[in-house]
């Protein structure tokens, strides 16, 4: 028998450059400049215009047409640069973010603004457009989400972005990878200060030394006024809200929204931790007396219980009511079909906010989470007669 030719591969110098800027597309900056060093052909492709388009197609941006171009068109290899890190700053923006509280003297904005924000595609405007998010008591009562505009980024024609606010420019700056401080643009500031991680402790005070001298702060107010006006009287941070959806193996992760017993809807963060313990947080109304992001029950053990359950666990849940709406007491037993059963706890002043004496102790509460076949769950506790079920926040 003859020996069987051997496989013919493809080298890398042969391929297209189509397919030289799909590889190149899927990298971050670092590692493509990395790539681009392996060969002369992924040079070229690296400072190629047309991998700043490229990138935009992959990252869900509308194909470019005669009367709307996708990108501006990086005269220059330094532009194509400029434009690919602009694509790559816009993309590390896309997701959930959840606002800080201000400083202690700092000025509280009016009406208190909510305490999250998203970043979106909007592919219309080739622009990466922010919301913040809100409880609404749309739908029937049920309750939505309300989204007022925040900022908005684009990239100019030089290929470096440009972010506004109500018609007033901001700058966007990144403090490591999972925090951003929102801020009026100084007059003249064009440039972008990004903040990496592991920078030395020296240029972070800089930075912000730099941009809240008190002389700055004046002449920034000056210019853009307060938030009314369409700008920003202070700095705003805000950190990414990490792992906003649920998944198989995480059930309960994510940004949940469920109406409470004072019939006020509210935003619920569940997530997971190294150990494997589960947290949730509510983002309260920040017009409300407990405004702000304050624990609603935690655990430890994440092992479910699996049915066939006991008879006590059936009447737990099935003598309870499950509140219906927003603007109204109606209020119905609703029973779902419970796949598992989870064991949590919490405190006493979070189940009872109404108590008139402070406890001596912190003896815990003992409560459940009924996660239902639909991938939805509800959660309750000891003491009390009620179901809070929670929703995925775009439902």
């Amino acid at each position: 028998m003859g020996s069987s030719p051997a496989a013919v591969g493809t080298a890398l110098e042969d391929l297209p450059e189509d397919a030289l800027l799909c590889i190149l597309a899927l990298l971050a900056p670092p590692d493509a400049a990395a790539a681009a060093c392996a060969c002369r052909r992924l040079a070229a492709a690296a400072s190629s215009p047309a991998l700043p388009p490229a990138l935009a197609l992959r990252l869900g941006l509308l194909p470019p047409s005669p009367a709307r171009p996708l990108l501006p068109a990086p005269p220059s290899p330094a532009a194509a640069r400029r434009l690919l890190r602009s694509l790559h700053r816009l993309r590390r923006l896309l997701g959930l973010w959840r606002r800080l509280p201000p400083s202690s003297g700092s000025p509280q904005p009016r009406p208190p603004a909510p305490s999250l924000a998203a970043f979106e595609w909007a592919p219309a405007r080739a622009a990466l457009a922010g919301s913040l998010l809100a409880p609404s008591a749309a739908r029937g009562g049920g309750g939505g989400v309300a989204r007022c505009p925040f900022v908005t980024l684009c990239i100019a024609d030089s290929g470096d972005t440009v972010a506004a606010l109500g018609g007033a420019p901001v700058c966007v700056n990144f403090v490591g990878s999972n925090h951003i401080v929102v801020e009026p643009a100084a007059a003249g500031e064009d440039d972008e200060i990004e903040v990496v991680s592991g920078s030395p402790p020296e240029e972070m005070y800089a930075h912000f030394a730099n941009r809240r001298s008190p002389g700055s702060g004046r002449r920034r107010r000056g210019k853009h006024g307060r938030r009314g006006g369409g700008g920003l009287m202070e700095a705003e941070h805000f950190v990414r809200i990490a792992d906003a959806e649920p998944t198989w193996a995480r059930p309960l992760q994510g940004l949940w929204k469920g109406i409470c017993e004072d019939r006020t809807l509210e935003f619920y963060l569940v997530a997971y931790d190294d150990i494997g313990g589960v947290t949730c947080r509510r983002f309260s109304d920040p017009r409300g007396q407990n405004s702000g992001y304050s624990p609603v029950f935690w655990t430890t053990d994440t092992t479910f219980l699996e049915p066939p359950f006991s008879e006590q666990e059936l009447e737990n849940y099935s003598s309870r009511y499950h509140i219906q709406g927003v603007t109204s007491n109606h209020a119905a037993v609703e029973n779902r079909v419970i796949s598992r059963i989870l064991c949590i706890n919490s405190s006493h002043d979070v189940v009872d906010p109404q108590l008139s004496n402070p406890l001596d102790d912190a003896r815990s509460v003992e409560g459940r989470i009924w996660l239902y076949e639909d991938g939805t769950f509800g959660f309750g506790f000891v003491g009390t007669n009620s179901v809070i079920d929670l929703r995925w926040k775009s439902d």
